[in-house]
């Protein structure tokens, strides 16, 4: 569906001309009996706006018009008020006069309100409230979202609580590539998305035909930064510096973003000038520094009795340190043109890095296989080594899209072609082992805090003197992995009215996506060691973490291991690399075919979205088939074609109870595809352990029914209240999978065949809550405070082990986000608290050794003090009560393989508005 330009006052505002059913409640209504002129009274009148505009112009030039300040806090009174009874009928959007953060909360809660399918928007404004690292930071405090996090950064989405691979992260519309940096599945990393990158985000819960299937929990669009038609140019800029706790490391950002309009004559900068602008641009640059030091605590577990007398045992502990400086670099922007009112072409891109060397220190003890350790007061014997990790790894993300509107006669085209990709390079990781004094007397203890595992030397030896510990092996891993995918899409809306009182729109379209992945990631493996011990090549760095709690000393550094490995003391490496290459081999081909058709209309107070979407899938998925026989590895080129279609039928319905109170019943459909490495044909079979890997090119697409009942109110001052339920019903699960198999993949006896499987069914179903609404009946300043929450509960189940019905894997149960603020005068102050609950991250060989992430729980708040309309002071808290991520095995937190403290961070800024 074509906005004209003239309706699009910010990104909102333009998208809720597009979601809005014909004749609902928009942003500025006129009574019937006295209407005004609108675009749609044709080019002649479209003229005559124009030279109106142009006379209003003329006399703020002499003084006449309104304070500028006045007109604006007129209009979002009137957005946050909106109402629209039945006697008043759309006109159009009052133009703002300048470009205030690309949009308002009072205007994101009007596009939810319109919206003929379930959709939550964040607007700018709202994401830059509260520090943020990544664009996830924003994107968990949305209703119904929730972050996978990795070292303590925002790593993929789930909505929903359900599997990041089961929901679409998009730009615009263009499907993001997963890359390989979450290793599994399709989950999009957001590792190096800036918050600065969106204009907004587009929260889908029941997705229109119109829209990509990818969207089983949900579907995140992140919309870019574009400048309003008659909006006077802007410059914007923020600087910001601070540290993180306990490390005291230096973190500093900077956003420049600015747009203006322009035509062919005159000043463009002249915010009173006359005449045409149909040019725009809009662009940003970001960069973000951080150094991040991270302990680790690791266990792992001797006894698969998780509550019995030997739940305690461990057979191996490790004390880790992360050494980090992420350096994170994005730029993008928009080109429009208005060629006239029937016709509009536009250019947006972005391109988003991070580049992320790493060092992982880890002082390792290894117990008696045979007892393990773990009681207070029992001894045993630990053999010690130290390791050193060294990587330097890259990931870009990139998107250009290029498209327009127009209209012919009767039917309004929209139109785009896109190319998105995205590129881990790892050109380095050196991965060295020491091994240090073995059957070392030791006492391990990990029940009296069992979140602080001690372990003491009982013979005087000095774990800590690697001059003891002798270089054992060197590899070096390498990763080249390329996603891209080009993308086209035309479609088209004509309005159909089937009788007088029901006014709709028809829109049907097609597209296609086409898929390139490609991942080449050899192993260099070292031979011929030489003598050397870590305390030979000891770095300057000691390394003490969990607030001194825990000392490795001065282990190896990573930059004398690297010169090691590139000096002539080796005289070669062993042939593995291009053996190892070639079995993680991926070189996949997969398209998607589109056609949808859509049809939205309003009677009364009735609002209805119905059609079907059909998607068709074409995929060669090629990889090695790798068998080890004898110590010798054969190695064969093996290429899997799969073709499938899929029909997705949905029906929504609105009803407006009042002009405020909303309720909704919908029914979608959705899918979520194979990840890559899920579907490789590459198998890996080794004879000395009767062991077999492979993907599953059979697999079949995870598809599912949605069910959503909803009720919504809505309060001034992008004010709320709303609860909902929902019943999402899986065919074909994608699960992890252990087989055992007599006299199969020619293995004598039996063999254990690792892969992924579908399951015949599965359900999740829960409930959501959500409420925010400022304060604004107490009297005075009082009336500035606000407060808000909202809850996710979800249970899923489906049939997995021995034909029980089990909780899905990668899902999480319980999420809550509530927030405190104060908007009064020059001050904003925003608090906000993020709790996600139990995690269930993988499948163990029982139900009781399944992998968790333990309850989250993190604070965040922001400060803004406006020194005057220019010029603004900020302080900003992340985690500020150092909350650190906890993982079990089993659902008890007692359990802890791995424990990670990433500490708080807190930022000091300016913002320049010009």
């Amino acid at each position: 569906m074509r906005i004209h330009p003239m309706l699009c006052r910010s990104t909102f505002l333009c998208l809720a001309t597009a979601l809005a059913p014909i004749g609902a409640p928009l942003l500025h209504a006129q009574d019937v009996q006295n209407p005004v002129k609108t675009h749609h009274d044709g080019h002649k009148k479209h003229k005559e706006g124009k030279a109106h505009h142009g006379k209003r112009k003329g006399h703020a030039e002499t003084g006449v018009a309104r304070d500028a300040g006045a007109d604006r806090r007129m209009r979002r009174a009137e957005a946050a008020h909106s109402t629209a009874p039945e006697h008043l009928q759309v006109v159009g959007f009052k133009r703002a006069a300048k470009a205030d953060a690309l949009g308002t909360i009072e205007e994101a809660r009007l596009v939810q309100k319109n919206a003929p399918n379930i959709v939550l928007l964040m607007p700018q404004s709202e994401i830059e409230k509260i520090p943020n690292f990544v664009l996830g930071d924003a994107m968990r405090r949305m209703p119904g979202a929730s972050i996978i996090f990795k070292s303590g950064e925002s790593r993929a989405l789930q909505v929903r609580g359900l599997d990041s691979s089961l929901n679409g992260v998009m730009f615009e519309g263009v499907l993001l590539p997963a890359g390989s940096m979450s290793s599994t599945g399709r989950a999009m990393p957001l590792d190096a998305m800036p918050a600065s990158l969106a204009g907004g985000l587009e929260l889908t819960k029941t997705n229109r035909p119109e829209q990509d299937a990818i969207a089983l929990g949900g579907q995140m669009n992140i919309l870019s930064r574009d400048i309003g038609e008659n909006q006077s140019p802007f410059l914007k800029m923020h600087m910001a510096g601070g540290f993180r706790d306990p490390s005291g490391t230096a973190v500093l950002q900077g956003t420049l973003a600015g747009g203006m309009r322009f035509g062919l004559h005159g000043d463009p900068f002249d915010p009173h000038a006359s005449g045409d602008k149909p040019f725009s641009v809009s662009f940003f640059v970001n960069g973000l520094t951080d150094w991040l030091n991270m302990g680790d605590l690791q266990q792992k577990f001797a006894s698969g009795d998780p509550v019995g007398s030997q739940a305690n045992k461990v057979t191996q502990a490790s004390q880790v340190m992360y050494a980090g400086h992420k350096v994170r670099s994005s730029y993008g922007g928009t080109l429009g043109w208005d060629i006239d009112h029937d016709n509009r072409i536009y250019l947006k891109m972005f391109q988003s890095a991070i580049d992320a060397p790493v060092v992982r220190n880890q002082l390792i003890y290894a117990f008696s296989p045979k007892t393990g350790l773990g009681d207070p007061g029992q001894d045993g014997t630990a053999s010690l080594s130290q390791g050193v990790t060294n990587t330097k790894t890259t990931d870009l993300e990139r998107v250009y899209k290029f498209g327009g509107d127009s209209r012919v006669g009767r039917f309004k085209l929209d139109y785009f072609g896109a190319w998105a990709a995205n590129n881990v390079d790892q050109t380095s990781s050196y991965v060295s082992s020491f091994a240090g004094p073995a059957n070392v007397p030791v006492s391990y203890d990990n029940v009296t805090n069992p979140l602080r595992p001690t372990v003491s030397v009982l013979n005087g030896i000095n774990p800590l003197n690697y001059n003891a510990y002798k270089l054992s092996s060197l590899s070096n891993q390498i990763q080249h992995d390329k996603d891209y995918e080009w993308t086209g899409h035309i479609g088209a809306s004509t309005d159909l009215n089937l009788f007088r009182e029901m006014k709709g729109t028809l829109s049907f379209g097609g597209g296609l996506r086409m898929a390139h992945i490609q991942h080449y990631d050899p192993t260099y493996t070292y031979s011929h060691l030489p003598g050397v011990t870590a305390g030979q090549l000891a770095g300057s760095d000691q390394w003490t973490f969990f607030d001194g709690l825990y000392n490795i000393g001065y282990p190896a550094g990573p930059n004398q291991v690297s010169q090691l490995a590139n000096s002539a003391v080796y005289p070669g490496v062993t042939g593995s690399a291009g053996q190892t290459a070639q079995q993680q081999y991926i070189n996949d081909n997969e398209n998607v075919y589109n056609t949808y058709l859509q049809y939205q209309a309003t009677w009364r107070r009735l609002g209805v979205l119905a059609g079907f979407r059909y998607e068709k899938t074409d995929g060669v998925y090629r990889g090695t088939q790798s068998i080890t026989q004898g110590g010798v590895t054969t190695l064969s080129p093996r290429a899997v074609g799969q073709e499938y279609a899929n029909f997705f039928p949905t029906v929504q319905l609105r009803y407006n109870l009042t002009d405020n109170l909303i309720a909704r019943a919908n029914w979608s459909t959705a899918v979520g595809r194979p990840g890559f490495n899920q579907v490789t044909a590459s198998q890996t079979i080794n004879t000395s352990t009767n062991a077999v890997s492979l993907g599953n090119p059979g697999l079949k697409p995870t598809t599912g029914n949605n069910f959503d009942l909803s009720v919504e109110y809505y309060l001034p001052h992008g004010g709320i209240i709303s609860g909902g339920a929902f019943y999402k019903l899986f065919k074909n699960y994608i699960v992890n999978y252990t087989n055992y198999c007599t006299g199969c993949y020619g293995l004598p006896g039996q063999a254990t065949v690792s892969t992924y499987a579908n399951i015949s069914s599965a359900y999740a179903r829960g409930f959501e809550l959500n409420y925010r609404q400022q304060l604004d009946f107490l009297p005075g300043i009082l009336k500035g405070f606000g407060v808000g929450g909202n809850m996710t509960y979800v249970n899923s189940q489906g049939q997995q082990r021995n034909g029980t019905q089990e909780t899905l894997p990668n899902t999480t149960s319980h999420i809550w986000n509530f927030e405190a603020f104060y908007n009064y005068g020059p001050v904003s102050v925003q608090f906000n608290g993020n709790y996600q609950g139990l995690t269930m991250t993988g499948l163990g060989s029982d139900p009781a050794l399944d992998s968790y992430v333990q309850p989250f729980l993190n604070f965040d708040i922001g400060a803004t003090y406006r020194i005057n309309r220019r010029v603004s002071v900020n302080f900003q808290a992340r985690n500020f009560t150092n909350t650190m991520q906890n993982a079990t095995q089993g659902i008890s937190a007692r359990r802890m393989v791995e424990l990670q403290y990433f500490g708080s961070a807190y930022m000091f800024g300016v913002d320049v508005s010009l």
